[in-house]
């Protein structure tokens, strides 16, 4: 079992029984989500090079009035790099936070942002993390990296926009374009919510695994 296409291909090579059950979230479908966005892009996780917080603050430093709610564990060097930057102002460091405040930094958030980069994931990027469908559970536009599996998402759905997670131009546009362009940003963030809705949730992998356990006994 394994969580993303590019792995499940290589371990099919040594076993043809391999199957991809991905993280996808468990979502409560009738569940109410209510959204009061403030000017403000957010990110709860790890905070890490991996996630590029430092090029989002280069991003965000001539943008007026915004502000980047960020919450997770991260080492002291890397907040200190983070800290030495002009535009660690505009952030708002929550701290290691519960899970029902992830879901509150969410509701009042603009949007999303996952720049994340892997050189294990390349180009093709993976499944197999969950800040994606996090985002998009709860209804919030997902400004994230050109991963091929990732765009395929955004671009089926609707959902968000995708940008070179090195390339501080491309970002600071898809912060402004979801500022200055509301509307667009609440259909953004309906149709992410659709999307975890009727795809990408756990009942439609626990069916996988249930069969992979049916065919095993």
């Amino acid at each position: 079992i394994s969580v993303t296409p590019h792995i499940v291909e290589r371990l099919k090579r040594i076993n043809p029984n391999t199957v991809m059950i991905t993280n996808y979230p468990i979502v409560n479908k009738d569940e109410e989500i209510i959204r009061k966005p403030q000017k403000a892009i957010c990110f709860a996780g790890g905070v890490s090079e991996q996630w590029n917080h430092d090029v989002i603050l280069k991003a965000i430093e001539d943008i007026k009035d915004i502000k980047y709610i960020l919450a997770g564990k991260g080492s002291e060097e890397y907040f200190n790099k983070l800290k030495a930057l002009p535009s660690w102002n505009k952030v708002e460091y929550r701290g290691i936070v519960p899970h029902k405040e992830v879901k509150n930094i969410y509701s009042i958030s603009m949007a999303g942002i996952a720049l994340n980069y892997s050189r294990q994931a390349k180009d093709n990027g993976t499944l197999g993390n969950t800040k994606l469908f996090e985002f998009m559970e709860a209804k919030l536009p997902v400004i994230c990296t050109n991963y091929a599996l990732w765009e395929k998402i955004i671009n089926e759905y609707k959902c968000g926009i995708c940008v070179d997670p090195f390339n501080v131009e491309e970002i600071k546009n898809a912060i402004e374009f979801i500022i200055n362009n509301p509307d667009e940003a609440y259909k953004m963030g309906e149709n992410g919510r659709r999307a975890i809705i009727e795809k990408y949730n756990w009942s439609t992998q626990e069916k996988i695994l249930l069969e992979l356990y049916e065919n095993l006994i």
